[in-house]
C-alpha cells in the first residue's frame, strides 16, 4: 500500500481547513472583544448622570461626556455587528473547508482500500501460481 493520487490534495485541503479554523477562532475572539467593549461602554454610561446642581458649564461638560459615550456605544455596536458578520463568514468558510477535506479524505481512503484489495488479489494469484508450480514439480 502506498500513496493515493488524492494524498497531495488531502494535505492541501487539511492546510486550508487549518487556516479556516484559525480564521474562525480569530473571528470568535474579535466578536468576544467587541462584545466586551460594548458592555463596558454601557456600564460606563450607566454610572454617568447629569448634575442636579452646579454651573451651566459643569452641566454642559457632563452632557458632552454623556453624548460622547453614546457615540462610543454606537461605534462599538457597529464593530460588534461587523464582528458578527465576519464570524458568520468564517464559519461558512470553515464548513466549506471541512466538507472539501472530508470529500478528498474519503476518496483517498477508498483508493487506498482498492489498492489493498488489488495487492491482496495479486498476492493470492502469486501464491496460487507458486502452489501450482510446486505441485507440477512434485508430480512424477
Amino acid at each position: 500500500m502506498g500513496i493515493s493520487r488524492y494524498t497531495p490534495l488531502v494535505k492541501l485541503k487539511k492546510k486550508s481547513l487549518d487556516n479556516a479554523e484559525r480564521a474562525l477562532i480569530a473571528a470568535n475572539n474579535e466578536l468576544s472583544s467587541a462584545s466586551d467593549k460594548l458592555n463596558h461602554a454601557y456600564n460606563e454610561l450607566s454610572r454617568m448622570s447629569l448634575p442636579t446642581q452646579g454651573t451651566l458649564g459643569e452641566f454642559t461638560q457632563v452632557a458632552s461626556i454623556i453624548h460622547a459615550q453614546h457615540r462610543s456605544i454606537e461605534e462599538f455596536k457597529f464593530h460588534l455587528e461587523n464582528a458578527r458578520q465576519k464570524q458568520n463568514l468564517m464559519r461558512e468558510r470553515f464548513k466549506t473547508a471541512m466538507i472539501d477535506f472530508e470529500k478528498f479524505k474519503y476518496l483517498e481512503v477508498q483508493e487506498l482500500e482498492t489498492q489493498l484489495k488489488r495487492a491482496k488479489l495479486d498476492e493470492a494469484k502469486t501464491l496460487d501460481e507458486i502452489a501450482t508450480l510446486s505441485y507440477k514439480r512434485e508430480m512424477p
